[in-house]
């Protein structure tokens, strides 16, 4: 069997290399139409900044060892421009044609370079393999680079922003959305937007660039920034011109169909990665996924199948991770913008957790915010901080995959010793407080849906005097939570009450007392005046 895989990313050596583990006799042939090979693209902002040093530790394999190695043929500036499906042959630029029994399609996906007057000049870059990168620190070492200017706020774009501030740059993240990071809710983003000001990173929010001039960059908003280079990481899109010069079906996001095994609606061509839809867990909705795990995968249930195994890719939750400077910024599953677009009910909480026991150096404080449903069925998780979120969230996954519940998450059997995590884990104490709102133990209240300064809510700021004194919630009044129970006369039945405290530890332990005396009109300040203080500030703050 003849098996030609089109394209050398992380999909086709993955298919490649897992093939011919499991099949000796098959003859296996990678064209790439590009000079590079095997590179791990994810990397790429970190060769910008010289974290990575050298391009060749982004390049898993090289052509000779797949050859050596693995028996593999790769072949290099191969750009294959047709699929014949009758005949079954490949078209290649400037070359004869190669036969296929069975044809991969790992094509990957492009940065979208969007109609934006001057987006082709020579100061404007792309980031997409190893040598987009070249040119850009040649570029910037050529020329004295101070000012750049970045479109888009994604990953690629907070990556890149973290990468030019090493290197001594200015850089301005021009987003169209109202905040960076789109797998993030608002709430959750404001964090890391105050935390990149904080780094010197400048955000325009809700606009646009207009054109690329000589020296300035025009926004939608008629303002003008000065800059000297511009990074384009507005998104990608599936690589698709083979696909639909074949007639192969294309579903309603873009991207190829493929069934369980990975076939496109041609049963002898398989594709994986980027170009590929795949079906959301929570939502059951397919769309296109750009991520390197999931095409690992992928590349394994094609070449289980070629091998004859029944192996079969299921559904993605959909996860990202974002190393920004000294915070890790993660989600999986569903965000609130989603649930509410496809109808999903669902409840939600922010919850402050150490990353491990604060009595041992290096214990840091991680926000997670937790989406579950009316049966506390897990439907996503957002988390930031410095050390511990990763594990976190991954643990949350496991669950989400499995269907778990945020049940599942207070009675997680975890690793405990004091440099790890405390007796009680972050994912403990989160399903915990999920349960307690579930049960009626606790109902809280959030930013976005308080009206404050109303005269229909009572505030009260339970933290000691002296931490009321430093700064509060504005129209909030001062009842220590150790005071509560001397002053319920002080507290109405016939208005909404809202508690709070730093983080909320304090104002829930406020609201089980008053709860237990009768009150039904009890709300706690989800994150508390911490969350709420990081919401203001990026409100406040136009750029």
């Amino acid at each position: 069997m003849r098996i030609v895989i089109i394209g050398g990313g992380s999909a086709g050596t993955s298919t490649a290399t897992r093939l011919r583990r499991l099949d000796e006799n098959a003859e296996i042939l990678i064209l790439e139409k590009t000079s590079e090979f095997a590179v791990s693209n994810c990397g790429l902002t970190y060769y910008l900044s010289g974290e990575v040093k050298s391009a060749e530790q982004l390049m898993g394999s090289s052509v000779e060892a797949m050859r050596r190695i693995y028996s593999i043929d790769v072949r290099l500036n191969h750009e294959v421009t047709a699929i014949n499906r009758k005949e079954k042959t490949v078209s290649i630029e400037g070359r004869d044609e190669e036969t296929y029994d069975k044809l991969v399609i790992a094509t990957g996906a492009y940065q979208l370079r969007p109609d934006i007057d001057g987006s082709l000049a020579d100061n404007i870059f792309t980031i997409k393999n190893i040598e987009s990168i070249e040119k850009i620190k040649e570029y910037i070492s050529g020329v004295g680079v101070q000012n750049v200017v970045i479109s888009g706020g994604g990953l690629i774009g907070v990556e890149a922003a973290e990468a030019l501030i090493k290197l001594g740059l200015k850089p301005v993240i021009v987003e169209a959305s109202d905040h960076i990071l789109p797998p993030l809710d608002e709430e959750m983003s404001a964090i890391v937007q105050n935390y990149l000001r904080e780094k010197g990173v400048l955000l325009y929010l809700n606009n646009k660039i207009a054109s690329f001039d000589e020296k300035e960059v025009v926004l939608n908003s008629g303002e003008k920034l000065p800059y000297d280079m511009g990074i384009i990481a507005t998104g990608v899109r599936p690589e698709l011109k083979l696909s639909i010069l074949s007639e192969l079906e294309i579903g309603s996001d873009g991207g190829l169909i493929v069934d369980d095994y990975m076939r496109t609606s041609d049963k002898d061509i398989y594709a994986a990665g980027d170009n590929v839809e795949v079906i959301n867990l929570i939502t059951g909705k397919k769309g296109r996924v750009s991520h390197a795990g999931l095409a690992v995968k992928e590349a394994r249930v094609i070449a289980d199948h070629l091998a004859g195994l029944d192996t079969k890719f299921g559904k993605v939750a959909e996860t990202a991770i974002l190393k920004c400077f000294d915070l890790t910024v993660g989600t999986v599953g569903a965000n609130e913008k989603t649930l509410k677009r496809y109808n999903i009910p669902y409840k939600k909480l922010h919850f402050y957790a150490k990353s491990h026991s604060s009595y041992y150096s290096g214990s840091e404080m991680m926000l997670f915010k937790l989406l579950f449903d009316g049966k506390g069925k897990i439907l996503g998780a957002q988390a930031i901080g410095k050390n511990g979120v990763d594990k976190r969230l991954d643990v949350i996954l496991s669950y989400l995959l499995k269907d778990g519940s945020i049940y599942d998450l207070a009675r997680a059997e975890l690793c405990f010793a004091p440099p790890f995590a405390t007796g009680r884990d972050a994912v403990n104490e989160l399903g915990s407080a999920a349960e307690n709102i579930l049960q009626g133990r606790e109902v809280p209240a959030f930013y976005e849906e308080t009206d404050w300064g109303s005269d229909n809510i009572m505030l009260i700021d339970v933290r000691p005097q002296e931490q009321f004194n430093a700064g509060h919630i504005p129209d909030a009044i001062n009842i220590p939570m150790e005071a509560i129970r001397s002053n319920l006369e002080a507290i109405p039945h016939d208005r909404k009450v809202i508690l709070y405290c730093n983080r909320g530890r304090k104002s829930y332990l406020a609201s089980c007392i008053l709860r237990n005396r009768g009150f039904d009109n009890i709300y706690n300040l989800s994150g508390g005046m911490d969350l709420y203080n990081e919401i203001t500030e990026n409100k406040q703050i136009r750029n």
